[in-house]
């Protein structure tokens, strides 16, 4: 059973009830019934295992048997990456999730496809609600972060912390897998992966200009949606987990 997630202000002598979509979840396809055990995370990853005490048409109450923290993980992965076409960014942040991305961060590049006109928060709060069902299903201890969407200028002028990295299927650029192998492990990166057409050379080149690492996979040349999902999960085998 996957677990669910709580806000720990909710708790209050070791019960809290479960209402919203969680509730229907529970109710109509896991079908609870008094005495069922369930596993929930508050926003500090804390786990807390737990007794189906009653369920009601508009609430469900728990009562908490026990509660274990987090392991901790100081590695932090935060995968900006381009807004792509139909449903294929939904897929990227389903499965970015499910890889362990801590935070994701969608970019308007020059060949972006995509436009929101007035529907950019409904996006947001669609690209939210996806990562939460992924968290949920695949026990994440904490649930990532869907940033507000921002442009890739401003987005690689900024820079973060730790190492930057720009993917980009250029094969005069450097090897990703040299590069994570020769490099010590740092405790935070951020990674850009570009749209269906890839980014321009314009943009490689403000990359190049802020000091963010061009790298390119020495595999093959993935699509837009492969390469926001196996790109991270190559950094975090090699980085995430040493």
């Amino acid at each position: 059973m996957p677990q669910f997630f709580i806000d720990e202000r909710r708790i209050v002598d070791r019960q809290f009830n479960v209402q919203g979509d969680d509730l229907h979840h529970l109710l109509r396809v896991r079908r609870v019934k008094p005495g069922d055990r369930l596993q929930f995370r508050d926003e500090r990853g804390r786990l807390y295992e737990t007794k189906v005490s009653s369920v009601g048409d508009e609430t469900i109450k728990c009562t908490v048997l026990s509660r274990s923290e987090p392991v901790e993980n100081s590695f932090n992965l935060r995968l900006a990456v381009a807004v792509l076409k139909g449903k294929k960014f939904d897929l990227v942040i389903q499965k970015a999730v499910e890889t362990g991305v801590s935070e994701i961060i969608p970019v308007t590049t020059e060949r972006t496809i995509p436009e929101f006109g007035d529907n950019i928060q409904k996006k947001t709060e669609r690209w939210q609600r996806i990562a939460h069902e992924a968290s949920k299903q695949s026990l994440r201890q904490t649930m990532p972060v869907i940033r507000d969407v921002e442009s890739y200028g401003e987005l690689v002028k900024c820079g973060y912390d730790g190492c930057n990295i720009l993917a980009h299927a250029d094969p005069k650029s450097n090897d990703l897998r040299t590069f994570l192998k020769e490099t010590p492990p740092p405790s935070e990166v951020t990674i850009i992966i570009g749209p269906e057409g890839g980014f321009s050379g314009k943009e490689v080149e403000i990359a190049r200009g802020f000091n963010w690492n061009v790298l390119h996979t020495g595999i093959s040349q993935f699509r837009a949606e492969t390469a926001a999902i196996v790109i991270p999960a190559i950094i975090l085998y090699e980085w995430g987990w040493r």
